[in-house]
């Protein structure tokens, strides 16, 4: 990812009369890596978005989109840019071949091996003859994946590409964002509220909040950094016990989850917490640490805010 940035976001800004949406954003995307976008309802993503594909007009800052501004050059810019907006639209009485023929006819020397080659892509060979209200949700996502890059963008935006789709369904999807990240070399800017599929999903993840990219990490630095574990405490009375932590430790990290309380502290600390909880009368059962995840962060990061 030492390349030469494909997007590159500018002290970004949006203003709304004399509100505020956007604080000033910088961000580069690089060719290859699936970029992970972040944030509560309401933080800023979807403006982000609109601004990038010049849908809403910027107040102030740049996008570059492969070197041509959205602003200056728009139609340069956008003409290297594929993307999807929740479920795909597609024509059902047709097969999926025929939606994109029919699409391709609107972008000048797309030939019939292009098509070919994104349908191998995307693994949908065996089914692209048949007609697309036969198509599972997650078999009409890799369609609009494939009608989404069929004219070879730089960068790919998908906006809750998993959205309604079951658990082996958003497998499938996130196995073909991969493939055709790499495969391919394109950027792939994902939004989406699932925490955890995007711990699986992104290369990095920026975190917005309250209109302001509040961290730009890897996802691997994210949920590794320093030596903190997630610890989870099989404690009775389990809320007794959680009030009594946060009133001794009002800056550790703690909530209950199932029935457990579970605190995020150094490995070097565990033993000290242990000796308090049991020197106070709880009656502790069980003790196991995990490796901290995304949606632990990402409550650090933005104070307990989890509506995404």
């Amino acid at each position: 990812m030492k390349n030469k940035p494909i997007v590159q976001i500018k002290n970004l800004k949006k203003q709304i009369g004399k509100t505020t949406i956007i604080h000033g954003i910088s961000l580069d995307l690089f060719p290859g890596e699936v970029f992970g976008f972040l944030g509560p309802n309401g933080a800023g993503k979807t403006t982000t978005i609109r601004m990038m594909v010049g849908l809403m007009k910027i107040t102030e800052g740049e996008i570059f989109i492969n070197g041509f501004s959205v602003q200056k050059n728009f139609e340069k810019a956008i003409e290297h840019v594929g993307g999807i907006i929740e479920n795909p639209e597609m024509y059902k009485f047709l097969s999926g071949y025929d939606n994109l023929i029919h699409y391709s006819r609107m972008i000048p020397k797309i030939k019939k091996h292009k098509i070919d080659e994104i349908v191998k892509l995307v693994g949908l060979e065996k089914r692209i003859h048949e007609k697309v209200k036969t198509y599972s949700l997650g078999m009409r996502q890799r369609l609009g994946l494939a009608q989404a890059l069929l004219h070879s963008p730089k960068l790919l935006i998908l906006d809750e590409p998993t959205n309604g789709l079951d658990p082996a369904g958003i497998r499938e999807i996130r196995t073909y964002i991969r493939k055709i990240a790499a495969e391919e070399n394109i950027t792939v800017f994902v939004s989406s509220h699932l925490l955890s599929e995007m711990q699986l999903l992104c290369d990095r993840i920026g975190i917005i909040h309250n209109g302001k990219l509040i961290s730009v990490e890897t996802v691997k630095n994210m949920v590794e950094e320093q030596n903190e574990v997630s610890v989870h405490f099989l404690v009775h009375p389990l809320h007794k016990a959680f009030k009594f932590i946060q009133e001794r430790y009002p800056h550790t990290l703690s909530r209950i989850k199932g029935e457990r309380l579970v605190l995020n502290i150094r490995e070097e600390d565990i033993t000290e917490y242990t000796k308090v909880i049991v020197n106070h009368g709880f009656k502790l059962s069980g003790i196991h640490g995990e490796q901290k995840t995304l949606e632990e962060k990402f409550i650090e990061i933005t104070g307990g805010d989890l509506h995404v």
